[in-house]
């Protein structure tokens, strides 16, 4: 016999992150992971169709993350998994889901101000929610940020507590970072010294671009389990945060020692079908115009690539003619997926990745070989002129 979803249920869902006396946040958004069938398989299935029927609603704006399917080429993939992805969403959706489909949701589908309160559970958009816009959430679980988008309210806990956002570790980095693969090993480093305390970070030869940022919190996040990352000259607020005491430097041998740790030297027989991916987390309208006139004096690629980018910003680019040249060289955009794309379940691929998070989680829930390469690096060793 099955149980009936309350309210009641979810409200008991936040208060057992509570300790002592009860006290909850209003929020105004939400942000839901742990959407893709490859990941909850038919329990969460079964329980996001309970769900849907109960009757509840979302009480605030919400949205989701990426599955494992491109719902444009549903013949990639298993059809089982199709159609089951297809109903964990269409659940969602009758709750009162956006269906973003994206881990980027603060560029298009949820967008963000300074100071507002939220519960979202993507670590790279926590992290970026935080660190970069000024907004204030937990990382929060895919439960409890459903539990939340219900009741239109989170646990005042964390980084909701006065002195929830206090760093408590003193990073530096004296060297040069290079490209956006840099900018992720370093911060898959320091996720690792971390843990879950908040770091502030001091770059001292860097200015890198905002998606340079974008992965160094990814990569955190991969790594580490704290919220957000105090960046100097970035993060707003900065200037009124104290320094913490306990301080550590870090150098250049440690990023390539954890680059090492993810990456395999790439076959040369074509036994292994190569493939490049980028786009975890998500590419903006920016970055695939900047991959676009990275590939200008590109003829054709001699590998496959596959770009993953929200369904808005892949509209808005088809809109502004930003995807005809990627089309000709080879290069494919998917959208409703992350790079957990049902289709790399199937045959051997070994793949190379600009993205710290990419190749941890290829290699750890799919098994593939991977190799870092920076997307100048693959360029040219993969652009034919």
């Amino acid at each position: 016999m099955k149980t009936h979803i309350t309210k009641e249920m979810f409200k008991k869902i936040l208060e057992s992150t509570q300790t002592g006396r009860k006290k909850y946040v209003k929020i105004s958004s939400a942000h839901l992971s742990g959407i893709s069938y490859l990941n909850i398989g038919d329990a969460g299935l079964e329980f996001l169709e309970d769900l849907g029927r109960s009757g509840l609603r979302f009480r605030v704006r919400t949205t989701i993350n990426p599955g494992c399917v491109d719902f444009d080429r549903v013949f990639e993939c298993d059809p089982e998994v199709v159609e089951k992805q297809e109903r964990i969403v269409r659940s969602l959706k009758n709750i009162g889901a956006k269906e973003s489909l994206t881990c980027t949701p603060y560029l298009f589908d949820n967008p963000l101000r300074k100071n507002q309160k939220i519960a979202w559970a993507e670590s790279s958009a926590v992290l970026y929610a935080n660190s970069i816009i000024g907004a204030s959430t937990n990382k929060e679980g895919s439960l409890t940020a459903l539990a939340s988008a219900i009741l239109g309210y989170t646990t005042r806990t964390g980084i909701h507590l006065r002195n929830g956002r206090k760093p408590r570790i003193f990073f530096e980095y004296d060297g040069k970072l290079k490209n956006e693969l840099d900018y992720g090993l370093l911060g898959y480093v320091m996720g690792l010294k971390a843990g879950a305390e908040i770091p502030y970070l001091r770059l001292k030869k860097n200015s890198g671009n905002i998606f340079y940022y974008k992965q160094l919190l990814a990569g955190f996040g991969t790594s580490g389990a704290a919220p957000m990352v105090w960046i100097e000259n970035l993060t707003p607020g900065f200037l009124r945060v104290k320094k913490p005491l306990r301080k550590i430097v870090l150098d250049r041998s440690e990023l390539e020692k954890e680059r090492r740790n993810l990456s395999e030297e790439a076959p040369s027989s074509r036994d292994e079908k190569l493939v490049f991916i980028t786009g975890c987390p998500h590419m903006s309208l920016e970055e695939i115009k900047g991959f676009q006139e990275a590939l200008e004096s590109v003829n054709r690629l001699s590998v496959e690539a596959w770009v993953f980018t929200s369904r808005s910003t892949y509209s808005e680019a088809f809109r502004k003619s930003l995807l005809t040249e990627l089309f000709e060289k080879g290069v494919r955009v998917f959208k409703d997926s992350c790079v957990m794309h049902c289709s790399l379940k199937k045959g051997r691929v070994h793949v190379l990745t600009n993205s710290v998070k990419a190749a941890y989680y290829l290699r750890g829930a799919l098994k593939l070989k991977t190799t870092l390469k920076s997307l100048n690096e693959f360029i040219e060793e993969y652009g034919g002129k």
